[in-house]
């Protein structure tokens, strides 16, 4: 695998081109970023954005890169949970980073019960954002109140998550 020094574009060239126009040069940055990691982490929030993509190969290419990365630095935070209301697909990826992430911030995990009870949220946003207060740990009323409405979901995944996340409680 090359590292980022032997790649023919400079890491900040394939980080703007994340938010080309051009769909092609969309897939060769989120292709490269699937390919080497340390660049992944510094595309975070590009990346993000074209995991809603319209171009399914572009999609495709992001979501790898995301899956591959691990969590992102801290200073991606306030950004990511910016991203919570964005096209489901980068709000999955937002929520994701975030529970990788595993911040303590109480802000933070009251922003992510307002996923679990908003009803516009996608059942797979909405699961994302009760495995992620899972992994930061359940604080506050307002956050055990979502995750006890969850528990009452008629999705069985949802109602399971919300369960397993109280017991930590």
């Amino acid at each position: 695998m090359p590292s980022l020094k032997e790649n023919c574009l400079e890491p900040s060239q394939i980080i703007q081109d994340l938010s080309a126009a051009e769909a092609s040069k969309r897939l060769a940055a989120a292709e490269a970023c699937a390919k080497q990691p340390e660049l992944a982490k510094m595309a975070v929030i590009p990346l993000c954005r074209v995991a809603s993509d319209p171009d399914e190969q572009v999609v495709e290419w992001a979501s790898a890169a995301l899956e591959e990365m691990g969590p992102p630095s801290s200073d991606e935070l306030d950004a990511l949970v910016g991203m919570f209301s964005a096209e489901e697909a980068t709000a999955y990826w937002a929520v994701t980073l975030v529970g990788r992430l595993k911040p303590r911030d109480v802000a933070v995990s009251k922003r992510l019960a307002e996923l679990i009870v908003a009803a516009p949220t996608p059942d797979e946003v909405r699961n994302r954002a009760i495995w992620a207060i899972d992994q930061i740990g359940s604080s506050g009323p307002e956050v055990q109140q979502a995750l006890e409405q969850a528990a009452q979901s008629q999705n069985p995944r949802t109602s399971r998550l919300a369960t397993k996340a109280l017991s930590k409680g």
